[in-house]
């Protein structure tokens, strides 16, 4: 895939005049903003879209509305957003999952996201986690790469979907240890953990604000996280670099995009207002509940995340020949 950080990179400057001059943008928004989010309702990415479009709704003075398009780990919404009017009347609250992940998995996108799309901030980010039911004779990753060794190809493993940051972490760990895992993909990461408990699967790999409150309550054990540093919450879960797995050390993302043509003007007064929203306290407070990090990043920062993770992406992909079916 192309790179995207030349191209953004002019864009982000412009982007970056245009937030120092407010008065260029001060109209916007003139009418109700809808922000779009390419997954189902309840998951990580709506709780924080929710989260940060009603603190933009506050800030800008007009209503900012959460549409949730899932399907196709975010191709659906994404081809949908591309396709819209170039107002600032209609964004894109998305993880990597649309933008660098789908293309790499499917040449037949309908949509490209280094022409179609321009970056605006992240502002959260969060490490992927490998959990296992309380009650499972697996108490390590080292147990998980015993048992996959002994029995190739019959170690289940589930995530909320193919293609996603989840699923990307836990082949990379396999393609590290040398190991084969059956992947079960679910619609969202409610039915993992069901599917934990019930005893379905031997382990997953999800974000914490999916398991959270199964984590407080005992039910789940984590047994290893992606951050590049223990979680200052369970500092006795080790890192997957701990445990000899640096290359499965990833902090997946989320962040706001807009349709290319969109007036830099906009796009200025957007990053500003979320740069604002990601140091408010109360914002702060309220993720903590879900152990998501503030971690705001402007655009050409964001073009170059885009470009760090695509190389890694694509070579977790080629290693492990994910493929993904175009949305139907």
């Amino acid at each position: 895939m192309p790179s995207f950080a030349p191209r953004f990179a002019a864009i982000a400057s412009a982007i970056a005049m245009a937030a120092a001059s407010p008065a260029l943008a001060q109209t916007y928004p003139s009418a109700p903003v809808k922000v779009v989010v390419p997954f189902g309702a309840g998951g990580a990415t709506d709780i924080l879209a929710r989260v940060f479009s009603e603190r933009l709704q506050a800030a800008l003075g007009q209503s900012f509305t959460v549409e949730n398009r899932g399907g196709a780990a975010g191709q659906i919404a994404a081809a949908a957003v591309a396709r819209s009017p170039a107002d600032g009347g209609t964004l894109m609250f998305t993880t990597a999952a649309p933008i660098t992940v789908a293309p790499l998995m499917n040449d037949k996108v309908q949509y490209d996201p280094r022409k179609d799309f321009v970056p605006i901030a992240v502002v959260a980010v969060m490490p992927v986690w490998l959990l296992v039911n309380a009650e499972s004779p697996i108490k390590s990753l080292a147990d998980i790469v015993k048992n996959a060794k002994e029995s190739p190809g019959k170690l289940t493993y589930g995530t909320s979907g193919v293609g996603t940051e989840l699923h990307l972490a836990a082949e990379a760990v396999a393609r590290s240890a040398g190991i084969q895992m059956v992947h079960v993909p679910f619609r969202g990461g409610g039915e993992v953990i069901t599917a934990l408990l019930g005893k379905q699967i031997d382990f997953a790999a999800l974000s914490t604000a999916s398991i959270a409150g199964a984590l407080k309550q005992g039910s789940l054990r984590a047994i290893a996280v992606s951050s590049p540093t223990r979680m200052a919450d369970f500092p006795d879960v080790p890192t997957f670099a701990d445990l000899g797995y640096p290359e499965a050390s990833m902090m997946p993302w989320w962040g706001m995009m807009a349709p290319t043509g969109t007036p830099q003007a906009t796009l200025g007064r957007l990053t500003d207002a979320l740069q604002t929203i990601t140091k408010e306290d109360a914002v702060r407070e309220r993720l903590k509940a879900t152990f998501v990090q503030i971690d705001f990043a402007g655009p050409l920062e964001f073009a170059k995340r885009l470009e760090t993770e695509t190389k890694l992406y694509g070579e977790i992909i080629q290693a492990a020949k994910i493929k993904m079916e175009p949305p139907k």
